[in-house]
């Protein structure tokens, strides 16, 4: 018996060992694969009008790849094995870019990515507050947006929130990326209440004498 207990002890600390040693499996999301592409229309009319999505600004908490949430009045907490798949700047304005495609007939719609873009038209900035789950069962967006031209200037503040049905992050992602469809339905209103907006200067220059 006194040789038995040394045993279990010796084998107990081994299989210890082995779980602390395993690794914890990481989990990866992605809003654009969460948002549906199909029956997005092609435009590549480059003498049409034309909205520019971007910069997309976050707050520091939230500009890193692991996912946040929001517990109590003012603490946020980021999940260690729960991340974005890509910046989630980036990921946010390629969705945007996919719904404002969808619901803005005859405009090319694209994303700022620090490469050429056409003079005059619309361009889209936002700045977000919060973009995260909370620890009562939300999802929350807010922030304000910008849409600017030659000709218009519209500043809108946004504050969306979503009850979630299901637990887990996954179904937060599926949440968020709808609050950020109501975001591009508001901004698209915001644009056609201002037709100005989409004159681009060729079409200007064409309607002149």
């Amino acid at each position: 018996m006194n040789h038995a207990r040394p045993c279990f002890i010796a084998i107990v600390l081994l299989m210890i060992a082995a779980c602390a040693s395993r690794p914890v499996e990481e989990h990866y999301y992605s809003l654009v694969l969460a948002a549906d592409q199909a029956n997005v229309p092609v435009n590549d009319d480059r003498e049409g009008a034309h909205l520019t999505v971007g910069p997309v600004l976050l707050p520091a908490y939230l500009n890193r790849r692991g996912m946040s949430i929001a517990v109590g009045a003012n603490q946020i907490r980021t999940a260690n094995h729960h991340f974005w798949a890509e910046p989630l700047d980036e990921a946010i304005s390629k969705v945007l870019v996919l719904d404002a495609s969808r619901l803005l007939d005859h405009v090319v719609v694209d994303r700022d990515a620090g490469r050429w873009t056409p003079a005059g038209g619309c361009r889209l900035r936002l700045e977000f507050d919060r973009f995260h789950a909370t620890d009562d069962s939300r999802v929350v967006i807010s922030g304000r947006y910008w849409v600017s031209s030659p000709k218009v200037n519209i500043r809108q503040e946004f504050h969306m929130t979503r009850s979630l049905s299901a637990d887990g992050y996954g179904h937060a992602v599926e949440t968020l990326r709808h609050s950020l469809g109501a975001l591009a339905a508001k901004i698209v209103t915001s644009i056609e209440n201002n037709p100005l907006c989409l004159e681009s200067d060729q079409q200007e220059s064409h309607d002149s004498p």
